[in-house]
């Protein structure tokens, strides 16, 4: 058998999950105030709260009033969350935000913390029982006592900071607020600020608000910046931020003399849809018809601007980029259809007010599980801020929290900005259960880079690499050639717009061609494909460049087996997962073993530190026989690496009093042991995608596997969490024949099936 022939990946990863016990866990050293610092500290800091209470103008307050407790600098985890705090002095908790804070390390080296802080919902009443019991040092149990001594500060936010999210220059525009949650009392919440905003002369015509089943409530209002200083005074107000929609996000645009190739011969449809929301199209056009269905959502009439845009966003799902087609070719026939869903332009063309658009979105996604892919090419401009989610950003993660649908969305065009905090990642991009789509292009050494104007991370708290990764985007050196609204000629563009629809297409052709290949497992596919220059995620190219071809993705390349796996985990068990491995091969090379976990999460909308509600944390152990011994000498722990499948020596180290550890050796480059939750964070704990890189000597590796232990947050109610992963392995120069001996020594494993494009395809 020729080695060098590509074969499909791998699937039924999952027969080689087995559950795993984590064992014990070790304690971390106090550094908290003690129960009389922290009662003295908080009942003075309920003294300031409620004297500001008292100064405040009825109007901006309700019965129920919201303060910020803020939480210890190292006591962010879920299992330092201030629970039975709160519940002992009859509150509610409303959601939650990081907090940062400046520190010089031993070193001198400057880094900033982080910490979190909690909204919670209290009446005045309630507080000053507090303030009485805190006094008395009466009535706490044990549970209450820890959480107040995690406390740092707890006080009432005059929201002055919301005010600094507007640029000096801000006159007016809309703006998006955002109302805590208030349960039982939300339309009173409502209600108020409505009165609010009208006593400031805000047009009531042009509010638009939406509240969920969470109870948080979005507003988009058209207002001015002395109506604005009024209305941030209001305590239910979790945030505020502006909302700039810049027609539709291209670099530059125009027309060539390049001439279009001709249309395909066949008209066929096609069983794989990708749907996209964008400003419409003409059906009618050779390129499109009969490949493309258009629906008109939006009952606004159609803009040649929108029409024009949309036209390129369809014709490079259909087609790709145009510049490998000349004039005397025919394009090929798409493996893919299109449904186009008119969104733009707005009731007011004068006022584009992503809302609407946005209750389209929710209004057809539903109504359309047969489309598995999205591609979303708009959105509002600005760059994302960590304490502000926006509702583009939670209606995308509400829509695809189960993994049954997946949307691709070009992450901006501001990446060139001068101000580096305006060039980041654009909602709804940062949708942790999304993809988030940058730009590359060619480069004058033969490599790629990012597009100068392509935005760039860091994301959200959930999923901090974004974009995922970069599509071929274009530039004015290199344009991206697109199918014409009119006309035969080639148009020519670039941005983030059109790298999006190239990834949405290969997102629907791989799960529309492979069995048993869900939106969730596409995606993890796609992040693994990806190829960075450095061989590690950053935030201006993500995880590198996506694999050209559907083929790179789908099928092995000898020395290299990709295997994927999709499971689902009750939160806190944990998993074995095995990694196919050969360990008995005459190769004394290197072995690079890659893995990438996606993750599908419910969130919640109001606590932005707290975003993603499951999460998996994995662990390597690349070999099962490297173990650590310990033994205590002169009151001090040594500790010893000892190979185990020598049983004389482990006999002769445990007689001499070394005890091992319970588990195997982890590879320590991504392990969280010892880490504080701040650490486990960086290392993206909590986050729907992990992608790790592990390169080794052969003779370093035996029998490797990865613990997949899920978590979810306290009262979250979820059930399971819902995992794909891929898992390769590249024995990087073996001649031996890796796939045969692979599917040979783990028989369970199935090629995976890979439809042929005629088996999609239709004759209309």
């Amino acid at each position: 058998m020729n080695n060098n022939k590509k074969r499909p990946i791998l699937a039924k990863g999952e027969e080689y999950i087995i559950p795993h016990d984590l064992g014990k866990s070790f304690p971390t050293k106090d550094k908290r105030p003690t129960f009389d610092e922290a009662r003295l500290r908080l009942g003075n800091n309920i003294n300031t709260i409620m004297t500001n209470i008292d100064n405040s103008p009825k109007e901006y307050l309700l019965d129920d009033i919201v303060v910020n407790v803020k939480m210890h600098i190292d006591y962010s985890a879920k299992s330092y969350h201030p629970s039975d705090f709160i519940e002992s002095i009859g509150a509610e908790d409303v959601g939650s935000k990081k907090w940062t804070k400046k520190e010089t390390d031993s070193k001198g080296k400057d880094k900033t913390r982080i910490g979190k802080e909690v909204f919670v919902k209290i009446k005045k009443n309630s507080l000053q029982d507090l303030q009485r019991k805190l006094q008395s040092n009466y009535g706490f149990s044990k549970g209450t006592i820890d959480n107040i001594r995690s406390i740092d500060d707890m006080y009432l936010d005059s929201h002055l900071d919301l005010i600094n999210k507007f640029p000096l220059e801000w006159k007016n525009g809309r703006v998006e607020f955002v109302l805590h949650p208030f349960s039982l009392n939300v339309n009173e919440s409502i209600d108020r600020f409505l009165l609010l905003l009208k006593s400031n002369n805000v047009n009531m015509e042009k509010i638009r608000y939406k509240t969920y089943d969470s109870g948080i409530t979005f507003f988009s209002v058209l207002i001015n910046r002395t109506a604005l200083n009024n209305v941030v005074k209001y305590n239910p107000l979790r945030t505020a931020r502006p909302i700039r929609v810049s027609s539709l996000p291209t670099i530059r645009s125009g027309g060539s003399n390049l001439i279009m190739p001709k249309p395909p011969l066949e008209k066929t449809k096609s069983s794989i849809k990708v749907g996209i929301f964008d400003g419409g199209l003409d059906g009618t056009l050779a390129f499109l018809q009969g490949f493309v269905t258009e629906h008109n959502p939006a009952s606004t009439p159609k803009i040649d601007g929108y029409i024009k845009h949309g036209t390129g966003v369809a014709g490079a799902i259909l087609y790709g980029e145009l510049s490998n087609y000349s004039a005397n070719q025919v394009l090929p026939t798409p493996t893919i259809n299109v449904e186009s869903f008119r969104v733009l332009p707005t009731s007011d063309p004068m006022d584009v007010d992503l809302y609407e658009v946005i209750d389209i979105i929710e209004d057809v996604v539903p109504k359309n599980p047969d489309i598995k892919v999205f591609n979303l090419s708009l959105g509002p401009d600005g760059a994302i801020e960590d304490d502000d989610i926006s509702r583009f950003t939670y209606a995308i993660d509400e829509l695809s929290k189960d993994g049954q649908r997946l949307f691709v969305v070009a992450v901006g065009n501001d990446g060139n900005l001068p101000d580096e905090k305006l060039c980041r990642v654009q909602s709804p991009s940062d949708a942790v259960n999304c993809i988030g789509v940058g730009a590359y292009v060619p480069s004058k050494n033969g490599n790629v880079d990012r597009a100068s104007y392509s935005s760039y991370g860091d994301g959200r708290e959930g999923c901090k690499i974004k974009p995922d990764f970069l599509e071929f985007g274009g530039d004015e050196n290199r344009p991206f050639q697109l199918v014409p609204h009119h006309g035969n000629n080639k148009q020519l563009s670039a941005g983030t717009s059109f790298a999006s629809p190239i990834v949405a297409a290969k997102a629907g052709e791989i799960i529309g061609r492979c069995e048993n290949v869900n939106p969730l497992i596409a995606r993890a596919l796609l992040v693994h494909s990806a190829k960075h220059p450095e061989d590690k995620a950053d935030k201006y190219m993500g995880h590198g460049i996506l694999a050209e071809s559907i083929n790179e993705i789908l099928l092995c390349d000898n020395p290299q087996i990709v295997t994927i796996y999709s499971h689902k985990i009750r939160p806190t068990q944990a998993i074995k997962l095995q990694i196919p491995f050969l360990n008995d091969l005459s190769y004394k090379g290197t072995v690079v073993i890659e893995w990438t976990i996606a993750v599908a999460t419910p969130t919640k909308s109001k606590d932005s530190e707290d975003y993603t509600l499951s999460c998996i944390e994995d662990t390597f152990y690349p070999n099962i026989d490297k173990f650590t011994f310990v033994k205590s000498v002169d009151e001090k722990q040594i500790t010893k690496a000892v190979d185990c499948s020598d049983v004389e020596a482990v006999n002769r180290l445990i007689a001499d009093g070394w005890i091992s550890r319970e588990t195997p050796n982890s590879f320590s480059n991504f392990s969280n042991k010892y880490k504080t939750e701040e650490e486990r964070r960086n290392n993206f704990k909590w986050d729907t995608i992990i992608k790790r890189r592990a390169s080794m000597k052969y003779s370093s590796i035996k029998n490797p596997y990865l613990v997949l232990h899920a978590m979810d947050r306290g009262n979250s109610n979820v059930d399971f969490v819902n995992f794909a992963a891929v898992a390769s392995v590249n024995y990087v120069k073996s001649e031996e024949d890796i796939y045969e001996l692979t599917t040979k020594a783990f028989n369970k494993l199935e090629a995976i099936n890979i439809k042929a494009t005629n088996e999609v395809l239709v004759r209309i």
